[in-house]
């Protein structure tokens, strides 16, 4: 399960997923530099101050303005039903201290508009933001899930330097902003062991205090998952190291969700201690009132500290985190109760009050949520699998169908799995198989920047398993 700011790519979460295929479209160094210089663009210190207002679901006519303004792309990939992106656009994206001299694009990953900024910019997780090279498509940023304003702000800063450079051939390969841009790039290219040397090899050329130790740690650690790498030492030193190079931030939170899945499902000595490692040092963070986080920050944060109690066998530490989520949650939709605002935090609101026993609570706020937002298929969407939870079924039929009436792309496979379920449920075999059927029929119509490999399988082991 996803547990942090990171809306991940899965199969049946409601609360924050859907199915993709990431495809990856590295760019290599040699094509960075093959178009040689171009005239100036105004370097981040000179840029106009301020961010400029986003292109939404128009990557021809953002690039086109890029290339024509001689501005690096800022590119922003999101869904309407992941939280983190709202949050991201509420809390940072917009913030007046955010460098100028951007062109900036945001396209929701599931329409099938953007299906070529979609396979141009492939996502393993929601959002992800890039900085591009309009005049050659190069990449020279790529951040994953949620970051800070001073986060944001270096990222930009640091992506618009690489492409400034790359065009005068000054970027040095051993440059520790070279090696990290050749981690995420190894990182989109599907080569996990070129992405761990390359983030390695950044850590150890960079100064203690680099600001972009938490983004290059995280991709370190990522790779190593994958690798089979050492990941779970890994993370055992860098949440131990005095001061830690991790921060305070949510990439702090996220990293520590990265390294309970190092250690998933085993029981020996060493992941135990890492378990109580995350428990310990995100409770503090999400403790901590200076932390720079926004309310959805704290509140993952808390998600992952629940994760690890869970995980350790400790049902009454993951219970008190799960009420300290929810405080939060409550209090951020208390202070701004606009049902455009709340939103963000319905999956997590509806998630929390479940663990806590406090099913028609959900039900409650959901059904006011889509009664507000009533071209929104996430609230039928939720209120359905609450309803089902609960087993009203005949309402989590009828909120369903609602949904899908709204819903479109990947998204709306997993509305047919819930329909699935509950017609299974109420013992309404054949239009269960029916329901997966549609969804089969979806998945296999989906532009290939939203496919997942495997998916098609499962679905149809499924529909076999109801014959």
């Amino acid at each position: 399960m996803p547990r942090t700011r990171l809306c991940l790519w899965l199969l049946w979460s409601v609360a924050c997923g859907a199915p993709s295929a990431p495809r990856a479209r590295p760019a290599t160094t040699s094509a960075l530099t093959a178009a040689g210089t171009i005239a100036a663009r105004p370097s981040p210190e000179k840029a106009p101050a301020g961010p400029t207002p986003w292109i939404e679901d128009d990557y021809a006519r953002a690039l086109e303005t890029a290339k024509k303004e001689r501005l690096p792309l800022l590119v922003d990939a999101s869904a309407v039903w992941c939280h983190t992106c709202r949050a991201m656009r509420a809390f940072v994206l917009d913030d007046a201290s955010l460098p100028g001299g951007f062109v900036r694009l945001s396209f929701d990953v599931e329409k099938d508009q953007n299906a070529a900024a979609a396979a141009a910019f492939p996502t393993h997780v929601l959002p992800t933001f890039f900085v591009v090279d309009p005049a050659d498509g190069a990449i020279h940023g790529r951040w994953e899930g949620a970051g800070s304003v001073p986060q944001m702000r270096a990222f930009m800063r640091d992506a618009a330097r690489s492409i400034e450079l790359a065009h005068t051939n000054e970027l040095a390969p051993d440059d520790p902003l070279a090696l990290l841009l050749a981690g995420h790039r190894a990182a989109l290219a599907g080569d996990a062991r070129k992405s761990a040397d390359a983030f390695s090899r950044a850590l150890a050329k960079a100064p203690a205090a680099w600001e972009h130790a938490p983004e290059a740690l995280l991709g370190l650690l990522k790779a190593q998952r994958h690798t089979g790498g050492p990941c779970a030492e890994s993370a055992v030193a860098a949440l131990t190291e005095s001061p830690s190079r991790l921060g305070d931030t949510s990439v702090m939170a996220d990293f520590a969700s990265e390294a309970l899945d190092c250690v998933e499902g085993s029981k020996d000595a060493a992941a135990v201690k890492l378990r109580q490692l995350v428990a310990s040092e995100v409770a503090r963070v999400a403790r901590d009132a200076s932390a720079p986080l926004s309310p959805d920050d704290r509140a993952d944060a808390w998600k992952v500290v629940w994760d690890a109690r869970e995980a350790l066998g400790d049902r009454a530490g993951a219970l008190e985190a799960a009420r300290a989520r929810l405080d939060v949650i409550e209090k951020a939709v208390a202070a701004r109760p606009e049902p455009e605002w709340t939103t963000t935090f319905d999956g997590a609101r509806m998630e929390t009050l479940e663990f806590l026993g406090r099913g028609e609570d959900a039900a409650s706020f959901l059904s006011a949520q889509e009664k507000a937002l009533p071209g929104d298929y996430d609230p039928p969407h939720r209120l359905a699998h609450v309803y089902f939870k609960l087993k009203r079924y005949p309402e989590a039929l009828a909120a369903v169908e609602r949904a899908l009436a709204k819903g479109y792309g990947a998204r709306k496979g997993l509305m047919y799995r819930l329909e699935a379920d509950i017609l299974a449920a109420m013992g309404r075999k054949a239009d269960a198989r029916a329901a997966l059927e549609k969804q089969l029929a979806l998945y296999r119509s989906l532009p290939a920047s939203q496919k997942k490999p495997g998916y098609e399988k499962a679905v149809q082991e499924q529909i076999d398993d109801l014959k």
